[in-house]
C-alpha cells in the first residue's frame, strides 16, 4: 500500500465518504504526482463536474484533505498558485 492509499484509508474525514467520492479522490491524488497546478486544473474540473452529475459534494473536510494530498509533491511556487487559485474558488 502506498502513501495515498493510507491517507485514504486511514483518515477520519473519509471515514463514512461516499464510494465515487473516495475513488475521484484516489484518481486525482494519484494523476496529480508530477504536475504542475496548471496540469491539474482540467483534472479538479471533471472531478467537480461527476460530482455534480450524480448530485454530490466533497464536505469540507474532504476538500481540506484534497488540497493537502495534491499540495504534498508541488514546488512552492506551485503551491503559492494553488493557494491563490483555492481563495478564489472558495469566495
Amino acid at each position: 500500500m502506498d502513501n495515498m492509499s493510507d491517507i485514504f484509508s486511514n483518515h477520519p474525514a473519509l471515514k463514512n465518504i461516499h464510494p465515487v467520492k473516495l475513488r475521484l479522490l484516489q484518481e486525482i491524488s494519484r494523476k496529480a504526482r508530477g504536475h504542475s497546478v496548471e496540469d491539474m486544473l482540467p483534472q479538479i474540473m471533471m472531478v467537480n463536474k461527476e460530482l455534480k452529475r450524480r448530485n454530490l459534494e466533497f464536505t469540507k473536510s474532504e476538500s481540506d484533505l484534497l488540497m493537502e494530498v495534491l499540495m504534498q509533491n508541488m514546488s512552492p511556487a506551485d503551491r503559492k498558485k494553488f493557494m491563490m487559485l483555492r481563495s478564489f474558488m472558495n469566495e
